[in-house]
């Protein structure tokens, strides 16, 4: 790809095919009893088309020891008793996003960092599993009147000691009571894992070693579960790679029909890390269209809220907006990927594997096309020792220190320095037609609508300008 200030992007509206369901997130939906200044993050689910989210980090979780704000608070209690269980909260948040159209993947984990415990139990804690389902997928106890099908066991149980305290073997069991306890419910409900932290660790307990013991023991595995941050790449093309390796290995272990689900991504994670929100707006455009070019089956954006966390006390520096909701460059690239990639994808070309994407779609009357000019930071082109991240995570005094393998470093990612784009769009159904075009910036900023023509032809040229860290949504309608 030359270097050249202004991009050409073309769109062929003549050449269709079909979006990737990527379009989930996690994070908490808004308020509730206990959490009253939790805002409404269903406003912006709901622009940004999400059909699933993704429930862990939600108010309550299945500990593994008595904790009140757990869904079964006290094991000494029965087990059949519906008064037994801590719903309340959490059916609210299931309402919350079942109002607005989308499913739930329902996470049994534990909470962190208070409970990182294995079950002590694994018979009991499989019927307290069955109860939990029954609630969500069959309304048991007054449960929701929409079913929830998708569940999955685990949340980084390979994280150092942060999230899972006990041994690999443990934690398969409990994969194993999890299993049956869902399909004891229903048999047809979608259930996979683990959620591993660090999923290009060859012959890891969480990788190798999990999927031989589901083997082994003819378990179900409809999905397998795995997350990644890039802050020690900040290369949106590392998901592509990362699910290549793991499409491969699942493939090789046999399990060539489980399909691949990205359950947290995000530009950054460790708490050191730090970025302006333009920067990490651009790439989580820049993302959203390179992960429809991937073997992924499904992906979750985290976290699609302000940051507020129930379990921390603090806000995460991966939320989007400010701490009340108010919308910033990392909400508005959420809401403008959700809103191209709705109808049928066009085929667009232009882009290239720095940053710099491109992706049209069109839904009825309107032709979308989303550009995305994420430039990574110098410190990511710098040569590596080794392809090698380590950092550290600070849990109370303590300061825990983590390494992950990390894709091959790419000299494609320097910026191709362009700050400028003509889009061209031809073959649009309403030639000789009078349009209309509104184009919208991550800063909020909104041009339009104007009036165009399309030519008789069926083309559309349109200038724009495209500096660094920013991207823009064009929407020409009839």
């Amino acid at each position: 790809m030359s270097r050249t200030p202004i991009r050409t992007l073309v769109v062929d509206a003549a050449r269709e095919s079909a979006f990737r369901p990527l379009n989930g997130v996690g994070g908490v939906p808004g308020p509730v009893e206990t959490y009253p200044e939790f805002p409404d993050m269903t406003p912006l689910w709901r622009e940004a088309g999400v059909t699933v989210v993704r429930s862990f980090d939600w108010v309550s979780r299945l500990d593994t020891r008595d904790n009140p704000t757990s869904l079964f608070p006290d094991w000494s209690a029965d087990v059949d008793d519906p008064a037994s269980y801590n719903f309340a909260a959490t059916d609210q948040w299931v309402e919350a996003v079942h109002a607005i159209g989308a499913e739930v993947m329902f996470t049994v984990a534990s909470s962190i960092p208070q409970n990182k415990l294995p079950a002590e139990d694994v018979e009991v804690y499989g019927r307290v599993v069955e109860h939990i389902v029954r609630h969500f997928s069959e309304g048991w106890a007054n449960g929701p009147a929409k079913p929830i099908r998708i569940y999955e066991f685990g949340d980084q149980p390979d994280f150092g000691p942060l999230h899972f305290a006990g041994q690999p073997e443990e934690f398969y069991a409990m994969y194993r009571a999890f299993c049956e306890a869902v399909h004891r419910v229903d048999p047809t409900l979608t259930v996979g894992g683990p959620a591993t932290a660090f999923p290009l660790e060859a012959e890891a307990p969480y990788r190798e070693g999990f999927l031989r013991f589901v083997r082994e023991n003819d378990l179900p595995l409809h999905f397998f579960s795995f997350l990644w941050f890039t802050d020690g790449s900040r290369d949106p093309f590392d998901y592509r790679y990362v699910a290549e390796d793991l499409r491969a290995l699942l493939d090789r272990h046999g399990f060539n029909d489980t399909e691949l689900t990205l359950c947290y991504w995000n530009y950054l994670a460790v708490p050191s890390s730090s970025a302006p929100a333009a920067e990490k707006g651009a790439f989580q455009a820049a993302t959203a269209i390179a992960l429809q070019d991937t073997v992924l089956d499904h992906a979750f954006f985290f976290r699609a809220d302000s940051g507020r966390d129930p379990h921390y006390g603090f806000v995460d520096p991966g939320g989007v907006g400010d701490v009340d909701g108010r919308p910033d460059e990392r909400s508005r690239a959420l809401a403008l990927a959700g809103r191209a990639m709705r109808g049928r994808r066009l085929a667009a070309t232009g882009g290239d594997e720095s940053g710099l994407a491109c992706i049209a779609g069109r839904d009825g009357d309107t032709v979308r096309v989303l550009v995305a000019n994420y430039v990574a930071p110098d410190s990511a082109l710098a040569p590596r020792e080794e392809d090698r991240f380590t950092f550290r995570i600070p849990i109370g005094e303590q300061r825990i220190e983590l390494g992950l393998t990390l894709p091959p470093q790419r000299a494609e990612l320097a910026s191709a320095g362009v700050d400028a784009a003509r889009i061209e769009l031809y073959n649009l159904p309403w030639a000789g037609r009078a349009a209309t075009v509104t184009i919208t910036s991550l800063t909020g900023e909104v041009e339009g609508p104007r009036d165009v023509t399309v030519s008789d032809g069926g083309t559309l040229h349109l200038d724009v300008a495209l500096p660094p860290q920013s991207a823009f949504l064009v929407e020409l309608s009839v």
